[in-house]
């Protein structure tokens, strides 16, 4: 875990649009999301619990976890969910499950250049998001 700790800042994503129009989000908010450039910031709270930090600019969301365990949480685009991470091997997975049983997963993993890369799916569409460490 200790290599996903730090500030994470944007650097591309690849079928952002689609990923998020599966999720279900409306057409407006879906293009002010693909013109934003969040931050990413993962923390070690001590004791086991972490927190994740995603500031999108036009809004910024906690969610506080130890691995294994479900959290409610609210999203970045106001969908109410109940997650859990884990770390498998070398990835932080975050799966997370709506009120209508709408699950998405999301794995970070951290490439031998220091990148985080973050792959998102939804009823099979896939998209991926790179960070830089800052």
């Amino acid at each position: 875990m200790e290599a996903f700790i730090g500030t994470w800042t944007f650097v591309e994503s690849d079928n952002f649009e689609p990923y998020l129009k599966a999720l279900g989000i409306a057409a407006p908010l879906r293009k002010l999301a693909n013109l934003t450039t969040p931050t990413v910031i993962i923390s070690d709270l001590g004791n086991g619990e972490y927190s994740v930090k995603t500031d999108a600019v036009v809004r910024s969301v906690v969610v506080t976890f130890k691995f294994g365990e479900k959290v409610g949480e609210t999203t970045v685009d106001f969908r109410k969910v109940e997650s859990v991470f884990t770390l498998e091997d070398d990835t932080l997975v975050w799966t997370s499950t709506d009120k209508n049983g709408l699950t998405t997963v999301v794995r970070r993993t951290i490439s031998s250049e220091g990148i985080m890369l973050v792959e998102m799916e939804v009823r099979g569409i896939t998209a991926t998001a790179k960070f830089k460490k800052s």
